[in-house]
């Protein structure tokens, strides 16, 4: 069994995330949930947190972290995701009596994962703060972590600024210290999230009649698309799913390539900008598997198949 720690900071596609990672205990052990601001401020991703580990019947442990990036203040995203991160439904309101295991998320990983029998994935779908502290406080505990499966930065566009990804942009020195740690990262980026990972919105509409999962699921996404559809997109991404359909069913991406990545740090309009050194002697910082492709009809039906699950069981 593949054991799961999971950093995020719900956000409405981390919400779907993290709903597609609970449908399949058979191919993953949950063993926690981590926040970290980023699409809204921590007080309510970790609200969000208690919200949907409590809807969708989850045991799994709960950790507040960083509230704030390594080096500049927090940007958030609340323009996508409404005030609250996760607008659009109204839950349950015992949903936030959900237990908080811990209020430190680095030492909760670090003890989860030291402790743990085998190793342990790391799927990671917001600004890398944690990720990243946890990594420089306790480098010894890169022995005991099998693989980072991070959404974040782009080999192409930005969409936060014109070159910069939303979490690579709100804290792109965390992303660096996590690319350079020497651990295997898969990278879903919006080269492939935004190009390739969608919903349109005649499937969105469908989602609502995949039971009570998909009444949830099919209301904040429509929440979440207007804000896109503003924008004039008519292709909703659903960028966090990746980062977990990526760890449970690898097989439904259909190319990538691995790159040494670099993460641009100055405080201009590229901050935040992820590049790979496409050169054939390029020198090897580090060695990420990019994905740059999806069969996007199983992707599409791996999320459906997922949210109908939770009234089978």
């Amino acid at each position: 069994m593949t054991k799961v720690i999971m950093d995020c900071d719900p956000g409405i596609d981390d919400a779907i995330a993290l709903t597609v990672l609970l449908a399949h205990p058979e191919k993953a052990d949950l063993m926690g949930v981590t926040t970290v601001g980023g699409n809204v401020k921590l007080e309510y991703v970790t609200k969000n947190a208690k919200k949907l580990l409590t809807f969708l019947g989850s045991k799994a442990e709960l950790a507040s972290g960083q509230a704030s990036p390594l080096v500049k203040e927090i940007e958030t995203a609340g323009e996508i995701h409404g005030k609250t991160g996760m607008d659009g439904y109204d839950f349950p309101e015992n949903s936030l009596d959900y237990p908080l295991t811990s209020d430190n998320a680095v030492t909760y990983m670090y003890d989860r994962i030291s402790n743990s029998d085998e190793k342990v994935n790391l799927v990671a779908t917001a600004p890398l703060t944690n990720v990243a502290l946890l990594l420089k406080t306790f480098p010894e505990v890169k022995k005991n972590i099998e693989h980072i499966y991070i959404m974040g930065g782009s080999t192409l566009q930005g969409n936060i600024t014109l070159a910069s990804e939303f979490n690579a942009y709100v804290d792109p020195e965390a992303m660096e210290i996590v690319f350079n740690s020497g651990l295997p990262i898969t990278l879903s980026g919006l080269n492939l999230t935004e190009n390739k990972a969608y919903l349109t919105m005649d499937e969105i509409n469908k989602i609502k009649d995949l039971g009570h999962v998909g009444v949830m699921a099919s209301s904040i996404l429509d929440f979440y698309a207007s804000a896109e559809l503003a924008k004039g997109m008519t292709k909703i991404p659903i960028h966090d799913a990746c980062a977990v359909i990526s760890l449970i069913a690898p097989e439904l991406f259909t190319k990538s390539t691995n790159y040494s990545m670099d993460v641009c740090l100055t405080n201009d309009q590229y901050r935040g900008m992820t590049y790979p050194d496409r050169r054939t002697d390029a020198p090897q910082k580090n060695n990420i598997k990019v994905l740059e492709d999806v069969n996007r009809e199983a992707f599409v039906q791996f999320i459906f198949d997922s949210i109908a699950s939770y009234d089978k069981k």
